[in-house]
């Protein structure tokens, strides 16, 4: 687990308070430019001893960081991802599986270099009950399932953009002057040669 993860209860309040003051993640690798990562490619990212797990339950996200939103069809579709409710005291999350993307829209004229992110991994994919809210258990569940805190990087959580190639433009100034004595020196050339 990388120094960005935090585990709910075998922190102390000290250690908890070091780990919010922590930059944020470094940007994810490029992604397919559908906007989001998988929750799979930020877990293996930020808690590869996690990535084996089939889906998440996401119980808290940085409601100031922005609109948070969910795409259970690799990108074609986003659905908002109500932040109120499963934010508020109490047991409710956002189930996901693994493949879902996840993604924050900044508020305008907000800066936000980092959010914060809690969730804990389960074994088994959610089937129809992917991208519902439900209760999950506070306590007693299996060791592998305990809560991490993440506090990643808005391009850790959104992806990067894809390399575009775009040409560079040219002076066309200097095109149309090059263009022209190209031209002058071959009227040059072939008016010695007829004379010769």
């Amino acid at each position: 687990m990388t120094a960005n993860a935090l585990i709910h209860g075998s922190t102390s309040s000290s250690t908890a308070q070091r780990g919010a003051e922590r930059r944020p993640a470094a940007a994810a690798p490029a992604g397919t430019g559908l906007g989001g990562n998988t929750l799979a490619q930020i877990m293996e990212e930020n808690c590869p001893d996690m990535s084996a797990a089939a889906g998440v339950v996401i119980e808290h996200l940085d409601a100031q960081a922005g609109a948070w939103q969910f795409s259970a069809d690799q990108g074609q579709t986003w659905r908002a991802i109500r932040t109120d409710l499963i934010n508020r005291p109490g047991n409710l999350g956002l189930a996901l599986d693994r493949d879902a993307r996840l993604r924050v829209l900044p508020f305008g004229g907000h800066r936000v270099t980092g959010a914060r992110v809690a969730f804990h991994a389960v074994p088994r994919s959610h089937g129809v009950g992917n991208g519902s809210y439900r209760a999950y258990a506070c306590d007693e569940r299996e060791g592998d399932s305990r809560t991490v805190t993440l506090v990643l990087s808005l391009a850790a959580i959104n992806g990067a953009p894809p390399v575009v190639h775009v040409p560079r433009p040219r002076n066309k100034r200097a095109m149309v002057q090059r263009a022209a004595a190209s031209v002058g020196v071959g009227a040059a050339l072939s008016g010695s040669m007829a004379m010769a």
